[in-house]
């Protein structure tokens, strides 16, 4: 049989990352050319195989050859293990949160999960970065920079949706937590500021960086780290250079905090804006076009922000500028007209980033969530930014038109995620983790799923069996124990299936193995019948009987005769031994009455003649002359013991 691997998930930039990408690969062999048929297999695979010429109908001219397509699953890497288990611990927390607070709302507490989500997936790309550096070959280290991308645009993509719906904003403006995103996601200007400063060196304008540097920290909202810069100047005791520096320290800064209403602010932001404006006018910065060029950035030019741009790799880089130069009061519904104003200074072809950002800050929750699905993370964010989203109450616009849709996309997206890692041979109870948490569906497929899971090891079957116990799935159990059993009669470990019937609670189970155990015994393996299985004896006659028939050789070799001839007799007059193990139990009785002093009374060995009489068709002449010839010389024995006795 010839394997073969199949990947869709080729290493591009994050547009090109789509779901919806057609692969083309060519099949090898002559044999594939005609009647190739196709199987759908366990998870994620399928099996492409050559037929005859009628349907149903194999060739042996293709020699048997099968080709396995399967998925390349990115996040069962192994550098991406501990992105996908602390993802789980956190998604777990999040829903203990949500049914602690089923009273009352817990913002803060879904504020600090989503952090955590954020801190899990700069953990995630620290980690791919070394990898990265570390790799010599050209190839993986290009995937490795793919990968980095992606979740680079992940993070960058869950902060401003923590910024827009799950944060809890005083007075709902945006501004500083935009501007904050913007420093944090890129930081390349303050980077470079930080380098100027600790030098701190006059004439840093012969730095190539320098006035991309000093307009960038205007930009980001970094006023005064942009007046230090232009001290470094050599030409900043210039009056130019004092006009725009007086201008940056009254620019006016609103706070909810600062005791000022928004009206106040916004008659103060106009004035200073005049201000600026005025100094424009008046082409007192003609000799600096750099000045200028800033000061028409603080006025909210919209053709300075055009100029800017191509120093920029997105327009993503220059929204808290805009923001923060036309509309600093604004409010989470307002960043709309930002962000088309924004995008709108897009000078190359949209991405995929571009689209999902802007619809973020437009507020439309359902384009976001569509096109996070396209993102060729195999279904790790959508998964989890929706239900983070979802318990914050942020998804019940979607509803608008229809019923309950955003709990159907929820669960949809976390049984769809759930069913995945339920395809790796340790990662599934990740997976089941999250189906649990869709009832009544999540469960039905949780059990499915586990039924299929391949018993390795008896180790990985009890954890099977553990995890399906946590969660109610008696009938997963049933059926692990059920396969273990067999195995192990398979094997000839009798005892072993005993165990697992018993671990089950199965009658059926455990009577098989006992009569296994029982019939094995007859056609002479002598060997210890029956471990430890407590309660489980009860569960079935045949057990018992193989429990107390156990117990019979313990006695027996321990010299404790008299107990072990009380106990034979008990299964002699009981009625649940079967007819195969007639011959055995009444032969057992052969050295019992043999005993130089009788351990078996009159009334005993009147018992075995009777059970004798009526099962002799159970032994063959010679044995059963011979067991008569016990019990009589047995008689003679306890009547003169009596006899003495009376004496």
């Amino acid at each position: 049989m010839e394997m073969s691997r199949f990947s869709d998930t080729s290493p591009d930039s994050l547009e090109n990352q789509k779901s919806t990408r057609v692969k083309t690969f060519i099949l090898p062999d002559k044999c594939f050319e005609k009647n190739v048929a196709c199987a759908w297999r366990r998870g994620n695979k399928f099996t492409i195989y050559p037929r005859g010429q009628k349907a149903g109908t194999t060739t042996d001219a293709c020699d048997d050859k099968i080709l396995d397509i399967q998925q390349e699953i990115l996040l069962f890497m192994p550098i991406l293990r501990k992105l996908v288990n602390e993802a789980n611990g956190t998604f777990l927390s999040l829903q203990r949160a949500v049914e602690a607070a089923k009273t009352s709302d817990n913002p803060v507490e879904f504020l600090k999960l989503s952090r955590q989500y954020r801190s899990i997936l700069r953990v995630c790309m620290e980690g791919l970065q070394e990898a990265e550096q570390k790799e010599t070959d050209g190839v993986e280290s290009k995937s490795l920079q793919s990968y980095i991308t992606i979740f680079y645009s992940i993070e960058c993509i869950w902060h401003l949706c923590e910024i827009l719906y799950i944060d809890v904003i005083p007075g709902e403006v945006v501004l500083p937590y935009i501007l904050e995103w913007v420093r944090f996601q890129y930081p390349c200007h303050e980077q470079c500021a930080a380098v100027m400063l600790e030098a701190c060196e006059r004439g840093s304008e012969d730095n190539p960086d320098y006035w991309d540097t000093v307009t960038g920290m205007v930009i980001q909202g970094r006023i005064d780290v942009a007046r230090a810069l232009l001290k470094l100047h050599s030409n900043s005791d210039s009056n130019e250079f004092k006009l725009l520096d007086n201008s940056l320290r009254t620019m006016p800064t609103y706070s909810v905090y600062s005791g000022i209403s928004s009206g106040e602010f916004t008659i103060s932001w106009k004035h200073w804006q005049a201000e600026c404006r005025s100094k424009l006018t008046s082409r007192v910065l003609a000799q600096q076009p750099q000045l200028e060029l800033i000061l028409r950035i603080m006025i909210g030019d919209y053709t300075a922000f055009e100029i800017i741009r191509t120093k920029y790799t997105s327009w993503f880089d220059v929204l808290g500028g805009w923001i923060l130069f036309t509309m600093p009061w604004a409010k989470r519904r307002e960043l709309s007209s930002a962000a088309a104003a924004c995008a709108g200074l897009a000078t190359t072809t949209r991405t995929h980033l571009d689209v999902i950002v802007q619809a973020a800050l437009e507020g439309d929750l359902h384009q976001v969530i569509h096109e996070i699905q396209q993102i060729s993370d195999n279904g790790w964010f959508a998964t989890h930014l929706t239900d983070m989203l979802y318990h914050c109450g942020k998804l019940q616009i979607m509803d608008k038109h229809q019923v309950d849709v955003t709990t159907r996309l929820r669960d949809s997206l976390i049984l769809e995620y759930g069913s995945l890692m339920m395809e790796h041979k340790s990662l599934w109870s990740v997976g089941l983790s999250y189906l649990v948490t869709c009832p009544p569906e999540g469960l039905k497929r949780a059990e499915l799923l586990l039924e299929r899971i391949p018993l390795d090891s008896e180790a990985k079957a009890m954890r099977i069996i553990a995890e399906a116990n946590k969660y109610g799935l008696l009938e997963v159990v049933q059926t692990v124990c059920g396969c273990m059993s067999t195995r192990r009669l398979g094997a000839g470990l009798a005892g072993g299936a005993l165990a697992w019937g018993g671990r089950a609670r199965s009658p059926a189970l455990c009577r098989r193995a006992a009569a296994w155990a029982l019939r094995r015994y007859c056609d002479g393996a002598r060997a210890d019948l029956l471990p430890a299985a407590g309660a489980a004896l009860l569960v079935d006659d045949t057990l018992l009987l193989l429990g107390k028939y156990c117990d019979f050789h313990r006695l027996y070799n321990a010299r404790e005769f008299k107990k072990a001839a009380k106990l034979l007799i008990s299964l002699i007059t009981s009625k649940i031994v079967p007819d195969y193990f007639w011959e055995t139990l009444l032969l057992d009785s052969l050295p019992l009455l043999e005993t130089e002093t009788p351990v078996l009374s009159a009334e005993d060995t009147y018992e075995i003649m009777l059970c004798l009489e009526l099962r002799a068709v159970h032994l063959d002449g010679e044995k059963a002359e011979l067991l008569r010839l016990a019990l009589v010389r047995n008689l003679a024995r306890t009547a003169l013991m009596n006899d003495k006795e009376e004496e």
